[in-house]
């Protein structure tokens, strides 16, 4: 998954690379520095200490030494935070920006990122949430790479928003109402029907400006496999494959493989992760995976999450991905 928010210990993240939250003296002092620093061993230690230290925003790399689950470290300087008005945010922004530039030219294939300056330095958690989510998506539009967000607390999140306030709202007035549904009535695979062929119409919309992004016809074929009713639905909106895979938070190489595998059944995750990406509205969203054998209960906070964001045009998946995060549920992507 090329951007997966995760509360694994950086301890047992196997990843190429692993950031280091520092200071400018890159002195070990911080709780995640300072640990990072002690399972690294002397070795660092010599190492940084001939470097004369970083400015904030700046990047340099290392070998990780003794820590064995990754190869490289790469140390960054967060802003201390201060009031906002002191560039924190452009500074904080470059440190995410200048890690993943370092990634690249040493052909590293997966980063696993701590919130930077969120402790210590005092930086708003859940501004700090969203310059990371915001720099890394950014990063990954363009580039292949595996990232992780390493998040401890919901205290992260901004839930005081109006996406956040709307969907507690909708879970909470929609939840109650289902609690004495029959299981059968609720469960979320479901063996593909055959359906006489349907047209329908829709606008779909850019998630990012708004703007009107294609005017696509969808078709229901019946006996379509999930692959070819996925390749359909792709040459009807004129997109290309790395538009959709990106934007479904899904690497190329697992794209290809449900693409090119006739009978292939992806994660429920997975089918719902793709519907995103091409900004499918709820009836193609149904129809495609329906061919995967699932459906978009009204009793699962997952799917009712999802249904909401589909139903107001949300089609940002990382946006989607903090909320499902946050309400503890399973976040899209392969």
């Amino acid at each position: 998954m090329p951007l997966q928010i995760s509360r694994n210990d950086i301890r047992n993240l196997r990843v190429d690379a692993l950031v280091d939250p520092s200071d400018v003296f890159l002195s070990g002092s911080g709780s995640i520095d300072k640990m990072i620093h002690e399972l690294c061993g002397e070795g660092l230690k010599k190492e940084l200490e001939s470097t004369g230290g970083i400015f904030p925003g700046e990047a340099i790399l290392t070998s990780s030494y003794d820590l064995k689950n990754c190869r490289y470290i790469i140390h960054t300087c967060g802003p201390i935070y201060q009031d906002g008005k002191h560039d924190e945010k452009k500074i904080l922004a470059s440190c995410y920006e200048n890690c993943l530039r370092l990634a690249k030219e040493n052909e590293i294939s997966s980063i696993g990122f701590p919130l930077i300056a969120s402790g210590t330095f005092g930086f708003p958690k859940g501004q700090a949430l969203k310059i990371a989510t915001d720099s890394i998506t950014s990063f990954l539009l363009n580039e292949e790479m595996d990232v992780y967000l390493l998040v401890y607390d919901k205290e992260s999140f901004d839930t005081a928003n109006k996406l956040y306030t709307d969907i507690k709202d909708y879970l909470s007035d929609m939840l109650p109402v289902q609690a004495n549904y029959s299981p059968s009535s609720i469960h979320h695979n479901i063996r593909p029907k055959k359906k006489k062929e349907t047209v329908f119409q829709e606008v779909l919309y850019d998630a990012c400006d708004g703007s009107t992004f294609h005017k696509a016809e969808s078709r229901f074929v019946p006996d379509e496999s999930f692959s070819q009713c996925l390749i359909r639905m792709i040459d009807e909106r004129k997109m290309n494959d790395p538009d959709v895979y990106k934007r479904a938070n899904i690497d190329r190489k697992h794209f290809n493989h449900i693409k090119n595998t006739i009978d292939y059944r992806p994660k429920k995750e997975t089918a719902v992760a793709l519907a995103i990406g091409m900004r499918l509205n709820i009836k193609e969203t149904d129809t495609l995976l329906e061919r995967a054998g699932y459906l978009l209960s009204r009793s699962s906070k997952f799917d009712l999450i999802i249904r909401y964001c589909i139903e107001h045009q949300i089609y940002d998946i990382f946006q989607i991905n903090e909320i499902l995060f946050e309400e503890d549920q399973k976040t899209l992507g392969c």
